[in-house]
């Protein structure tokens, strides 16, 4: 506790770490600033599980993935069932999207679907990882929807991990690669409604604006670069 300011850190049901708290006493602006030391090196595998239930809550589609006629369609002209496994199907959907949709910021909400991003034909990496999602999951490849940062100033980013040969397999879709050690992971869930950075309410008169800014940088230290 400081000052009017309570907060607390718990684990939501997804395992990702939860700040949360309030501010009881009057104030114009409120901000929060995290900074720390990552240590990175897994490779292009976030984690090994031998137990399915672990992927239970990732094999169905949500509101914002749930497919309509135009992402029906575009699934069916992949032509999936001509790969080996799982883990090729997921490398030619993410080779194949930036042929079809292109990034554009601020094209699309924070609350759009991946049925019309695909029909806008663009949008931003939230976007690329909803569509994506939706075609894992018509392919019964349980995958979510990932939270984190990259090297560089910006913003945070979006990517998604799909569970293949017991591995959960970082793909970065609108970069059109593999995640790898340049990668944070922050946060995953179901799809982006799982996985806010900042979210808030306030009560009272006046306007609400919010603004998010991300730094990454590597550091040396005696043990090799962090």
């Amino acid at each position: 506790m400081n000052g009017g300011t309570l907060f607390r850190m718990t684990d939501d049901s997804f395992h990702n770490k939860k700040l949360y708290g309030k501010i009881t006493e009057p104030h114009e602006r409120f901000e929060v600033s995290v900074s720390g030391i990552a240590e990175t090196g897994l490779g292009i595998f976030e984690e090994y599980t031998d137990d399915p239930f672990n992927a239970v809550s990732f094999q169905y589609q949500t509101a914002l993935t749930e497919p309509g006629t135009h992402l029906r369609e575009y699934h069916q002209s992949l032509a999936l069932e001509n790969e080996k496994s799982p883990y090729e199907k997921v490398l030619k959907m993410m080779k194949q999207l930036p042929t079809v949709f292109r990034y554009c910021s601020g094209s699309t909400g924070i609350h759009e679907t991946a049925e019309k991003a695909l029909t806008l034909g663009q949008g931003v990496c939230q976007d690329y990882a909803h569509i994506m999602l939706s075609l894992l999951r018509m392919e019964h490849i349980p995958a979510r929807y990932v939270v984190g940062m990259m090297l560089g100033d910006g913003a945070s980013h979006a990517w998604v991990e799909a569970l293949c040969k017991g591995y959960w397999y970082g793909f970065d879709v609108t970069n059109n690669k593999l995640v790898n050690d340049e990668y944070i992971r922050v946060s995953c869930g179901r799809d982006s409604g799982d996985c806010p950075v900042i979210k808030g309410k306030f009560y009272g008169e006046g306007t609400q604006q919010q603004s998010e800014a991300v730094t990454v940088e590597e550091i040396e230290t005696k043990d090799g670069w962090k």
